[in-house]
């Protein structure tokens, strides 16, 4: 994806989250509920460690030049004390590995293309356990969805074969956790969030820390995000990561 694509992508994002923001103000002054939207770049690289225990290491650089597509937004629901969210990214990205291996107690160089496709989302309800001038803090419980397609393509040697692998699945796990917010002063704020869980995959965790900055109509944000599978059953992946800085803004209405 080249800069003009990025910044057109930025602008739909923005164009999108302008356009909802009206009718669901109206919506929330007439039901009591308050929506909270948000679009942002993560910048996140990839890891994990295939099945044969080779690891996969894709730096957020290598991953903006071979994006083909991403997606990344959340939104938030609250009435009283209660919440919905759902947070959701989508992935088209390729990247070629330089390795070794040793076949019959020999070292023979490989070149690897990764290719994966997914899409991540996660989602649940909340209930606020904390609310005072300055911090709310919720208990959630929900369930994460990975939807993964992977093709992994090995040239074995100089002028060796090729060997392709393909895999496609998804997995659902259940997870619980934390998310909460802490105001510094008027404008400024922190925002936090952690889970944990388990299902089809044997572990799934996330955490997200951030600092904002409240403009007039929308709030800057600025953090870290982690999040991680340990599979028990996947033909190429044994673990896989998501990790790196993300930058956005938040829409509250």
């Amino acid at each position: 994806m080249n800069n003009n694509e990025c910044r057109l992508t930025w602008r739909i994002c923005m164009l999108l989250a302008s356009l909802i923001v009206t009718p669901l103000t109206a919506v929330a002054d007439e039901q009591g509920w308050e929506y909270e939207g948000a679009v942002y770049l993560w910048g996140a690289g990839i890891g994990g460690t295939t099945v044969t225990g080779d690891d996969i290491d894709i730096s957020f650089s290598d991953l903006i030049s071979n994006l083909d597509m991403a997606f990344m937004g959340a939104f938030v629901a609250r009435k009283n004390d209660w919440g919905l969210f759902t947070d959701l990214i989508y992935l088209n990205v390729s990247e070629d590995i330089k390795s070794t291996a040793t076949i019959i107690n020999r070292p023979v160089k490989l070149k690897t293309n990764v290719a994966l496709k997914g899409f991540i989302t996660t989602l649940g309800g909340s209930y606020r356990v904390i609310n005072n001038d300055t911090t709310a803090l919720n208990l959630l419980a929900g369930a994460r969805y990975l939807k993964l397609e992977t093709d992994l393509k090995f040239d074995i040697g100089q002028g060796g074969r090729r060997v392709k692998v393909s895999d496609s699945g998804s997995v659902w796990d259940g997870v619980v956790g934390v998310r909460g917010q802490t105001d510094l002063n008027e404008q400024w704020y922190l925002t936090y969030y952690a889970d944990v869980g388990a299902g089809e995959s044997e572990l799934t965790w996330q955490i997200l820390a951030g600092v904002n900055y409240r403009f007039e109509n929308v709030d800057a944000a600025l953090g870290y995000r982690y999040l991680e599978w340990d599979f028990d059953d996947n033909d190429i992946f044994d673990d896989l990561n998501l990790s790196g800085p993300y930058l956005g803004v938040r829409f509250q209405f």
